[in-house]
């Protein structure tokens, strides 16, 4: 009998661990750091990638985690003579949250929290039209707030934030701007499916 209780208890916690689907889009603005003269817009990109969630029984409390290939756009302005520059940014993002689920089977609500990790992928190098270069860094690192919705316990849709808390690139070279960087924080829409 408490073999069998053992097996129950055991098939009822593996239940709770799913793995899924991820995709999304990002809309992300930079914010420079004594760059003068260079302001940003709003830029959509999107990612993608598998996923998985493990949800202690019945206490809501859990983890997710995902691998996704990224595309971010990006684009600087020069304010003084309105010329502008873009980049697609692409990369691997790694996102691990903790997360909170509450409500029914049907339908609940959760909140998640987590770091981040970035690694680059492509041509690092980027020319502004200032004359100013940008070498982007191989790896970023950033913390994520969201919460949304799970129908049926297989689909997510969610919304987030992207609080980038590691520099995206370093000016190259030497000069008076030497310690010139940028970020980027993203606002997040995502939907996922788990099996």
């Amino acid at each position: 009998m408490l073999l069998a209780c053992g097996l129950m208890a055991a098939q009822n916690a593996s239940a709770q661990l799913k793995f899924g689907l991820q995709a999304g889009m990002n809309v992300s603005k930079m914010s420079f750091d004594k760059v003068p003269d260079m302001s940003s817009d709003n830029r959509a990109g999107w990612y993608l990638g598998p996923k998985v969630e493990f949800k202690v029984p019945v206490v809501g409390v859990g983890f997710d985690a995902a691998v996704h290939y990224a595309q971010r756009e990006l684009k600087g302005n020069v304010e003084s003579t309105d010329a502008a520059t873009s980049k697609t940014l692409r990369s691997i993002e790694v996102p691990i949250n903790l997360r909170y689920n509450f409500g029914i089977s049907l339908a609940s609500v959760f909140v998640a929290t987590g770091p981040q990790f970035g690694f680059n992928l492509g041509n690092k190098g980027w020319a502004l039209p200032n004359t100013t270069d940008f070498q982007l860094k191989k790896s970023s690192f950033s913390w994520n707030i969201g919460a949304g919705v799970q129908l049926i316990n297989h689909l997510e849709v969610g919304i987030g934030y992207n609080i980038a808390l590691s520099k995206y690139a370093k000016l190259t070279g030497v000069g008076t701007n030497a310690d010139a960087s940028f970020k980027s924080n993203s606002w997040q829409i995502q939907v996922a499916y788990l099996f």
